[in-house]
């Protein structure tokens, strides 16, 4: 893993820019992918989904809560379908669907 240092900003501007557009480039791709699903979803689902990212073949849709996460699931297939529609995502083959809520916690007393 490469570290960023202070020397490395005073030394060479131009590669932190290049750090810096590489993040906000992703970023935009994200933010795109998430108004996509959204704009695909139906309005009551879309409002619960707070991420979509497209990693290699796959679209990765979450959403706030399981219950609205288990009812997407249901339409996975018709959302990758309309998504293989679009040329910047015709390369898709599955979608994956989760929460954006950590699971819980056992605690024994």
């Amino acid at each position: 893993m490469n570290y960023y240092r202070l020397k490395d900003s005073l030394a060479a501007p131009e590669r932190r820019f290049s750090k810096l557009a590489r993040i906000i480039k992703e970023l935009d791709a994200h933010q795109a992918t998430i108004r996509v699903v959204r704009f695909l979803l139906p309005e009551e689902e879309a409002s619960h989904c707070t991420g979509a990212r497209v990693q290699g073949d796959t679209v990765f849709v979450t959403f706030d809560s399981n219950a609205w996460a288990t009812r997407a699931r249901f339409r996975a297939p018709l959302l990758l379908e309309h998504m293989q529609e679009l040329a910047q995502y015709s390369h898709l083959e599955k979608v994956i669907v989760n929460t954006s809520k950590a699971a819980p916690t056992n605690k024994s007393s």
